[in-house]
């Protein structure tokens, strides 16, 4: 890789960027876990309230369901979204590491086993620079997934929204 500045000032400038650009994809990882709660948290809360209105009128019995159908598929995608994932690698010693600066790619470290793997890492401004990168680029990996299994989650719910109000007015004025 090219080095990316030449000046004193530049490299607080690059700096600067790298953690503005870490800062908002974590951002966008915790609106994506906070939309995906809320669809399971209302999914929560359809579940329970349908279920007294089935019991009392059974014409609602097929909107009601081809709601819920579509409300359990969201809300797994939901779940795909705020299911964490690790995935562990090698470094050429053989020593296990991801991303040393997220937690769940040290977390199988020892503290003396991090400190050597960071150290071995970050031997110039250069080096910290290509370390938050991978980490951005990383943080964006997960988000395209997450910001993924949201769409298809809302996807989902929209369709399934569409598809139960045509059959409750179908049940409903014929």
């Amino acid at each position: 890789m090219e080095n990316v500045s030449t000046t004193p000032e530049d490299k607080h400038d690059i700096i600067y960027v790298l953690r503005t650009s870490q800062q908002h994809h974590v951002m966008l990882g915790m609106i994506a876990d906070q939309k995906a709660n809320i669809i399971l948290g209302s999914y929560l809360i359809f579940i329970t309230v349908t279920q007294g209105i089935l019991d009392k009128n059974e014409l609602l019995n097929i909107p009601i369901w081809m709601l819920t159908i579509a409300y359990t598929l969201a809300a797994i995608f939901s779940l795909l979204v705020i299911t964490p994932r690790f995935r562990d690698k090698k470094s050429e010693s053989g020593v296990k590491y991801g991303n040393l600066l997220f937690f769940g790619g040290f977390a199988k470290l020892s503290q003396d086993e991090f400190i050597t793997e960071l150290s071995s890492k970050l031997q110039s401004n250069q080096a910290a620079h290509e370390m938050l990168m991978q980490d951005i680029y990383q943080i964006g990996q997960v988000l395209n997934k997450k910001y993924t299994n949201l769409r298809f989650s809302y996807g989902i719910l929209a369709f399934g929204v569409f598809v139960s109000f045509v059959a409750f007015s179908m049940v409903r004025f014929f």
